[in-house]
């Protein structure tokens, strides 16, 4: 009898050692993955104080860099104590109004805010439970370009949104998950939609329908 355990015993280790064998084996596969993966630093890098330096360097925030996503065009931006950031402020002086009137000399150096067709302003994305906290991501100023630049072209203003991954913790700060932001980085002017090209801006589309019983 307790040569069968003893059996049973050694089996069991043996199976335990090939069980951690094949979730390391697995794990080192999923993070690893290509050969284009294993060159990558990040992969390389012999040392997890990197992890720690990235948090601390995406969720540092002062009076004039509060937002790891900015334009480079710094001189735009406010200035914001730290207890000043609040979701949905906005962090550009209002110089982009629907019925601005437009600088007559551009050139190279014309900062790409002031020449863009759709007028936009910066507002700040906060919320203190993610990581990084502050975002910086653009809104429209105004739903249509002005009809002086576009003429008769039936054109629109829209976001041009993109995804961000952050790490969002629960009301608590005990426990975080890993999730995607949505957030606006331009606004472009297109098409109008369900609409043609050479259309005017207040066109209107008739649909049929049948007349009421």
């Amino acid at each position: 009898m307790k040569r069968n355990q003893k059996i049973i015993s050694v089996l069991l280790q043996y199976f335990t050692l090939v069980l951690c064998f094949v979730l390391a084996s697995s794990r080192t596969k999923h993070r690893v993955g290509s050969s284009s993966q294993r060159d990558e630093c990040f992969h390389r890098y012999a040392y997890g104080d990197h992890h720690q330096s990235l948090s601390e360097w995406i969720h540092k925030k002062n009076a004039s860099h509060y937002s790891p996503i900015a334009p480079s065009y710094q001189q735009a931006l406010l200035k914001i104590q730290m207890e000043g950031l609040k979701h949905g402020r906005q962090v550009t002086a209002g110089a982009s109004s629907c019925n601005l009137r437009r600088t007559a000399d551009i050139s190279s150096d014309t900062p790409l805010r002031e020449r863009a067709v759709c007028n936009f302003e910066y507002v700040l994305n906060y919320n203190h439970k993610r990581i990084p906290a502050a975002l910086t991501e653009v809104k429209c100023s105004c739903s249509r370009p002005s009809m002086k630049i576009t003429g008769k072209y039936a054109f629109e203003c829209e976001p041009l949104r993109y995804q961000v991954r952050v790490l969002m913790f629960d009301d608590n700060c005990n426990t975080f998950s890993e999730q995607t932001e949505t957030i606006a980085l331009a606004c472009i002017p297109v098409i109008q939609a369900n609409g043609d090209a050479y259309g005017t801006a207040d066109f209107m589309t008739a649909i049929k329908a049948e007349a009421p019983n």
